[in-house]
């Protein structure tokens, strides 16, 4: 569904962040995209968005990524930020929900029954009409979430999503991950939650994928993410 074809970037010229990068993502697939700082990992995402330049080919459902497509492609992909704060951006969760089905031409009645149903699903019917600056922050990651299932996306791409979480809600985060059938791209240093919601990994390193596999086994390989300065998850380290 998603593919990279030797896509290269650079902020600078002379200083690439992104090189040669090559990877494809099949429909239904939840992948971990981790990575020391500055990797390339949130640059990935802005690519696969289309907001950033390129060269090299990013397709999604066989179509490229380009100024022509956006609109389509941007149908196709729903993205969680790191800081709800950004996302949400209306007065109450339900306008912040109906906004995007709304603009992409769905009838009202669609829409009022698309955000009725993701509110049930996850258990967020009490916050339909609550005003988004008076909720807590594990309310609004979810919201957020619930946002973007409201456009029903065939993916998702989520940066940090449990990133300032307590406890429990950084469980109710990754429960709903889990539950959720879309094709998954999830950005995190979090890599326990990782390990709990992706079946596959990409470990990228200085704008290059250095690992990719099942996620049980690149976690669990301590001398590969030392070597790219990461560190086990820490429930396997306490099994260790």
């Amino acid at each position: 569904m998603i593919e990279f074809q030797h896509v290269n970037f650079a902020y600078e010229k002379d200083r690439p962040v992104i090189r040669d990068l090559s990877f494809r993502i099949e429909s239904g697939e939840s992948v971990g995209l981790i990575g020391a700082n500055g990797a390339g990992k949130s640059t990935v995402m802005k690519l696969l968005l289309g907001l950033l330049p390129c060269e090299g080919q990013i397709l999604v459902d066989d179509t490229p990524v380009t100024k022509e497509t956006l609109k389509t492609i941007r149908r196709k992909l729903g993205f969680v930020l790191q800081n709800s704060d950004n996302q949400m951006f209306m007065p109450t969760v339900y306008e912040d929900m109906i906004f995007a089905p709304l603009n992409y031409m769905v009838s009202r009645e669609e829409a009022e029954k698309r955000v009725d149903a993701v509110l049930a699903r996850l258990g967020l019917t009490e916050l339909k009409y609550r005003h988004n600056h008076k909720i807590s922050g594990g309310e609004k990651r979810m919201a957020a979430i619930a946002t973007i299932l409201a456009m029903e996306p065939e993916a998702i791409l989520m940066d940090e999503p449990t990133s300032a979480l307590d406890p429990y809600n950084r469980r109710v985060v990754i429960n709903t991950i889990r539950e959720l059938s879309q094709t998954k791209i999830i950005t995190s240093h979090d890599l326990d939650m990782i390990l709990d919601t992706c079946d596959r990994v990409l470990l990228l390193s200085e704008g290059q994928i250095v690992a990719d596999g099942p996620a049980g086994e690149i976690l669990r390989d301590q001398a590969l993410l030392e070597s790219h300065r990461m560190e086990l998850p820490l429930s396997l380290s306490r099994r260790e």
